[in-house]
């Protein structure tokens, strides 16, 4: 997945693309291609306010990577991205 797929998706309310990109930058075996890894971290923070009421469950391995029981959603994604804000960052800054 490309970064700009990601924020057209935000810019266009496409929740379906929103949410692959979440699992994307949530995945720690997934790449996003971006010219800076900084922006990823942006994504990543712009995809959770966006999809902080999204009541579609997450996959499996997106809830195990947050530390979540499975079925979770992508609001409690979400919620569980910004409380490992730190954690995540670090992951995107290094493989970005």
């Amino acid at each position: 997945m490309k970064l700009r797929d990601i924020t057209d998706a935000l810019t266009d309310g496409d929740t379906s693309t929103m949410r692959r990109g979440f699992c994307a930058l949530v995945d720690q075996h997934d790449t996003v291609e971006a010219t800076s890894p900084g922006m990823l971290v942006v994504a990543l923070n712009r995809l959770c306010v966006s999809l902080k009421d999204d009541q579609a469950e997450m996959p499996a391995g997106i809830c195990a990577a947050l530390g979540l029981p499975c079925g979770s959603t992508y609001a409690q994604g979400s919620a569980a991205a910004k409380r490992e804000a730190a954690r995540l960052a670090r992951h995107l800054m290094a493989t970005g």
